[in-house]
């Protein structure tokens, strides 16, 4: 059931098809947006072996589908490549045709490996870059035009707690998610007279199949029980538990919402109070 409280918008979510973006794009059609989903399914080519995350099947794409028209709600689904010039058009094409414009961006899709930097493949370590940062910037340049005449608009990037501070063989994760921030502050000043705000949020480990991974990927390098490894990694938060990917989404819904119309430009953290 929706609540009309975005009744007559759209929003493309990008990485929609599971965990944090799933999420998302459920809670923004409960408050009546179109939804468009954009998703890199797990079989591309573009696709290295280096990346430690989870790539959503066609089926999962076609799942949150499926979910969000039960809600009463429109939704395309489009699997591309937020890295890729031609995938982006496709999918902003497509979507302003079958609704008319497009007035909210979630900037989601991400993806992220464990190196350190001495022995990094170069390959991964363009492709983190490319989805996590040019990706964010290919989806807003082809978006923005459609808030710029709407007069109203919003841009929202998952960014990271990697987004303020480092982590060992993060470095391009890291690197990528401190970009995203400066990206989103000058965006912000410069659509602030327009009725469009842009914002970052930030949040700490989330409970989604990439954080899964992250976790296993480290109990096997020190070589203990990923379940000792989540509860040691659960002290350094104050709620002593993880973030659930709806807490994330609502916020979204609220930064959406007219009352969030004076914030702009901010990153916003997601981590039960915990210091990183």
């Amino acid at each position: 059931m929706t609540t009309g409280e975005l009744s007559d918008r759209t929003a493309l979510v990008t990485g929609g098809a599971s965990g944090i973006g799933r999420s998302i794009a459920l809670g923004l059609a409960r408050r009546g947006a179109n939804i468009a989903l954009m998703s890199m399914s797990g079989g591309s080519p573009r696709r290295l072996p280096a990346e430690l995350k989870h790539f959503a099947s066609a089926r999962e794409l076609e799942t949150t589908r499926t979910d969000i028209c039960a809600l009463g709600g429109e939704c395309l689904s489009f699997d591309g490549d937020v890295a890729s010039e031609e995938d982006v058009a496709r999918t902003v094409e497509g979507t302003a045709e079958a609704f008319g414009g497009i007035d909210v961006l979630v900037n989601n899709a991400a993806t992220n490996c464990v190196h350190p930097v001495h022995e990094h493949d170069n390959q991964a370590w363009k492709r983190i870059i490319d989805v996590n940062l040019y990706g964010a910037y290919l989806c807003t340049r082809a978006t923005l035009p459609f808030m710029l005449r709407a007069k109203w608009g919003r841009v929202i990037s998952i960014a990271s707690t990697n987004a303020h501070v480092g982590t060992p063989e993060y470095s391009a994760y890291a690197a990528s998610k401190h970009g995203l921030l400066g990206f989103n502050r000058s965006l912000a000043l410069e659509i602030a007279d327009h009725g469009i705000t842009a914002n970052t949020i930030s949040p700490g480990i989330v409970e989604t199949p990439s954080g899964a991974l992250h976790l296993r990927k480290w109990a096997e390098r020190e070589q203990l029980p990923t379940t000792e490894l989540r509860e040691r990694f659960i002290q350094n938060y104050p709620a002593k538990r993880f973030i659930a990917p709806q807490e994330i989404a609502d916020l979204v819904c609220f930064l959406c919402d007219t009352r969030a119309a004076a914030i702009n430009g901010e990153d916003i953290a997601i981590t039960t109070g915990a210091a990183f």
